[in-house]
Formats: C-alpha cells, sequence, structure tokens
C-alpha cells in the first residue's frame, strides 16, 4: 500500500513538472524531472559475514542465545586474545572451543594467524539438566585437546561483555 501511493505521488510529480523555455532563468533545456526520495522496505537485514568453514557445534550442556523476539542475534559476550602453540603464533584455521568449568562449549576457527574470538551466551539458571554455561562458571580455552583456565567466572563485573584472554599453549 505504501509504495502504491509513494509511486502515484512520484508520477503526479513527474506529470505536473513545468517545462522552462531556454533563456536567462532556465537552468537546463532538458525535460524538468522530479526527484523523490524513496522509503526503503522489505530490504533484508545485514548478517555478520559468513565463516570460509562452518562452525562446530558446541559440546553437550552449553546453551545457546535466546530465540525470543527481541532477544541479540548473537551471543553479546566475547572471549578474545593472543594465542601461541608451542611458542608460535597459532595458524590460521586453529579450532579453539572456550570452556566452561573445564568442559566445552562453542568453537571457532580462527580466522588470522596468532589470535582468536569465542562469543557465548551467558546465563540459563534453572535448565535441567544444568547449563554449562550459567553464570559462575570458569571460563577457559581449550586447543588441541590440552585447557588452560582463565580463573574468570561467567558473569564476573569485573570483566563486562568481553575478556582479554592471552593463552600459550605449550
Amino acid at each position: 500500500m505504501v509504495r502504491v501511493v509513494l509511486g502515484l505521488a512520484a508520477a503526479a510529480m513527474i506529470v505536473a513538472g513545468t517545462r522552462l523555455a531556454p533563456g536567462a532563468d532556465a537552468q537546463s533545456p532538458l525535460p524538468p524531472r522530479a526527484v523523490m526520495a524513496f522509503v526503503a522496505a522489505g530490504e533484508p537485514v545485514p548478517t555478520l559475514p559468513t565463516p570460509a568453514r562452518p562452525t562446530p557445534p558446541p559440546g553437550p550442556g552449553y546453551c545457546g542465545p535466546s530465540a525470543a523476539a527481541g532477544a541479540p542475534p548473537f551471543p553479546p559476550n566475547s572471549v578474545f586474545g593472543l594465542l601461541t602453540i608451542g611458542g608460535s603464533p597459532a595458524p590460521a584455521g586453529t579450532l579453539v572451543y572456550l570452556t566452561f568449568d573445564g568442559q566445552p562449549g562453542p568453537g571457532v576457527f580462527t580466522t588470522e594467524e596468532g589470535g582468536y574470538r569465542v562469543r557465548y551466551a551467558a546465563g540459563g539458571q534453572g535448565h535441567v539438566p544444568r547449563c554449562i554455561n550459567e553464570v559462575g562458571s570458569e571460563l577457559g580455552i581449550q586447543v588441541d585437546g590440552r585447557g588452560v583456565a582463565s580463573g574468570v567466572l561467567v558473569g564476573d563485573p569485573d570483566f563486562g561483555l568481553a575478556l582479554r584472554f592471552d593463552v600459550a599453549i605449550p
């Protein structure tokens, strides 16, 4: 309906345009044209770029973000940092899992050498069975089956929504 009304308004503006005779007051000898801004409707919502490799599924017991109306489109919390393996920067494509009390949660393949970023959802209190990512669980990183605990708990107000945690895997 809105598109029909806007289309008719644009057509009326074009038809109602007056021609100016060429002369000192005329800006152009071309026929008059109307310019009308249109409201975008039905445009797709931009999404995050698709990773080159599919994201591995989270470990058992991880409760994902809410799918309720108005919920954020991705988990709002992040753990990121530098990542070395055996003293060298980890290569791009390294599989990194975020752990909660030592249990694997969401995982990602690194996109660049020497660093990682994992997004996660926090909460899940009251679920049966218990969610591993509930507030109070200890965060850690697992690479090649080797885990490193951060000493930081999910929901710790000193760290907010993002935690920088540099990891050196021997």
